[in-house]
């Protein structure tokens, strides 16, 4: 038993310890985030706590991404460049193209903003983002918590959860999926209209992907 829970902890920190840490930061004045996410296996968007963005990028192999940021008028763009002078043999470099970078990416984003995510295929998770969201995937799982401003997830294949509360208005289309609200089960298509003044939509398109959402 102690020769097996030593194994796992060598194993744990040798993980830990083998990915690289890239911190970029940016004061952001604009009021548009956008964030490309080729070549992550996932994205985390937290609420910062002031005004700056920062990202923080988890990579196993190191030097073999960059973090780009692009202005243009009102939007910033939050880019990741796959750094192949890293790789000097064309076998190999043919090989990493072909498989997940095994990185991953913790976006701080100032409050009240608006947050566009482009991916593939791709992890989402929001911690309760105080602004508005929109994500376009292929396939992936996204991870919502609560939700804290008009939200818009297209995806073909995976799974949205998300908890909801008496302020959103919420359309939900997936040919394929199941929808999922506080454990009673619907087909193709869930709406509902908020009486509040000032609602928030939450609206997720999909062929084949499932809903599942606790409304509050």
């Amino acid at each position: 038993m102690k020769k097996t829970l030593s194994i796992v902890f060598i194993c744990m920190y040798s993980f830990l310890f083998c990915q690289e840490k890239l911190i970029e930061k940016r004061i952001v004045l604009q009021e548009n985030i956008e964030i490309i996410t080729d070549g992550l296996d996932d994205v985390v968007i937290e609420n910062s706590k002031n005004n700056q963005v920062e990202v923080v990028l988890l990579d196993e192999n190191p030097n073999t991404h960059d973090i780009l940021f692009k202005e243009v008028d009102e939007t910033l763009t939050v880019d990741f460049n796959l750094n192949f002078k890293t790789f000097k043999e064309d076998v190999f470099r043919k090989y990493i193209t072909k498989r997940l970078q095994k990185a991953s990416v913790i976006i701080k984003v100032p409050k009240n903003k608006r947050i566009v995510i482009y991916g593939k295929v791709i992890g989402v998770t929001s911690k309760s983002y105080q602004g508005d969201l929109s994500i376009f995937i292929d396939r992936g799982n996204v991870q919502l918590n609560k939700i804290q401003g008009n939200t818009n997830v297209s995806l073909f294949l995976g799974n949205v959860f998300a908890i909801l509360t008496s302020n959103n208005n919420i359309y939900i289309e997936t040919t394929k999926g199941k929808i999922n609200v506080n454990r009673q089960v619907y087909k193709s298509v869930f709406s509902q209209k908020s009486k509040a003044k000032i609602p928030l939509s939450f609206n997720v398109n999909s062929i084949n992907a499932n809903v599942n959402l606790i409304r509050e």
